[in-house]
């Protein structure tokens, strides 16, 4: 077992080497490439897990209520997510008559504003901050 650890470590530090050296050969900094951009990625995929599984097949979870009171702030009204039988998700307002659903091309710009909201609220609730971007090609000092 501890071979194996130390075959995965010198391959690591090995594809390391050879990152470094890809990069001097294209005229950068030898260090990895910006950390924001693995975040950014991150962030997205959390984002699309989030809306897939918790508020696209419907959970009652503190986070999904804290998304759907940021959304509804943004649409300026109450919402609620409404899961009909073999559909996907309906988002309904509360109107006069009690519970409406919003028109379909309505629905489809609530559903973009909501993938917004999650985004937004992941990126919030991250640990870290992002990095500042600073990429510089390697050449002569002036």
């Amino acid at each position: 077992m501890l071979q194996g650890y130390e075959r995965q470590l010198l391959s690591a530090r090995r594809l390391a080497r050879f990152r470094a050296q890809g990069r001097l050969a294209e005229g950068f900094e030898p260090e990895d490439p910006d950390p924001s951009i693995k975040r950014r990625l991150f962030v997205e995929k959390t984002a699309r897990e989030l809306y897939d599984t918790l508020c696209f097949t419907g959970s009652q979870n503190p986070i999904v209520e804290d998304v759907r009171t940021e959304f509804g702030k943004r649409l300026g009204k109450n919402v609620r997510f409404a899961y009909p039988p073999g559909e996907r998700l309906n988002i309904v307002a509360e109107g006069e008559n009690g519970l409406e659903p919003l028109p379909e091309a309505e629905q489809l710009r609530a559903r973009h504003l909501l993938r917004q909201v999650i985004r937004q609220l992941v990126e919030r609730s991250m640990l870290d901050a992002p990095a500042p971007v600073a990429r510089r090609k390697m050449g002569p000092e002036k």
